[in-house]
């Protein structure tokens, strides 16, 4: 399928899509332990840009990454000089985001959801962040050839926002 011929199908409640290299993909509801990481992880990044208004953090937007190519990060950090040159009005958005941020559902396969980190980093994102709810684990690319792997002991953190850190135990904690 064609982008589109993506951004032509009609709207399902309830349902998402994806669109990955022409290959349409069924995104399943959240559970809601997958949406308080999201809302640990999206709130401490909005509270960051609050105060240091460099980027905005923005929670399950479409992006177009290319002609085949229709991804919806759980969340995405886009910074100034990027986030300027989107039409906020419209998706879906036709730039990489700054930092995509997935977090793994337990549907989604191990070639699926490396497919989709190859994807942001060559379409330009700077890092993945991928966040394992059973492993309670969040894996950082900056590459495509290797990742950063951070415990709940750990804190997470990135050159991209100076001076923002999270402990990654804060994300699994309910």
């Amino acid at each position: 399928m064609t982008g589109a011929a993506f951004d032509q199908l009609p709207y399902e409640r309830g349902r998402k899509w994806e669109l990955l290299h022409g290959d349409l993909i069924s995104v399943p509801s959240a559970t809601p332990r997958h949406q308080l990481a999201v809302i640990s992880l999206g709130g401490s990044l909005y509270l960051y840009f609050k105060r240091d208004p460099r980027g905005i953090v923005i929670p399950d937007s479409e992006f177009a990454l290319g002609g085949a190519i229709r991804v919806r990060p759980d969340l995405a950090v886009v910074l100034n000089e990027r986030w300027t040159t989107i039409d906020r009005q419209k998706t879906p958005i036709r730039v990489a985001p700054n930092i995509a941020i997935e977090i793994l559902l337990p549907s989604e396969s191990f070639e699926e959801s490396l497919e989709k980190i190859l994807t942001y980093l060559n379409a330009g994102a700077r890092e993945v962040w991928q966040v394992s709810l059973k492993l309670q684990k969040v894996l950082i690319y900056r590459d495509t050839k290797s990742a950063i792997v951070l415990g709940t002991e750990d804190l997470l953190s990135t050159p991209l926002l100076p001076g923002w850190e999270l402990a990654v135990g804060d994300i699994f904690a309910r």
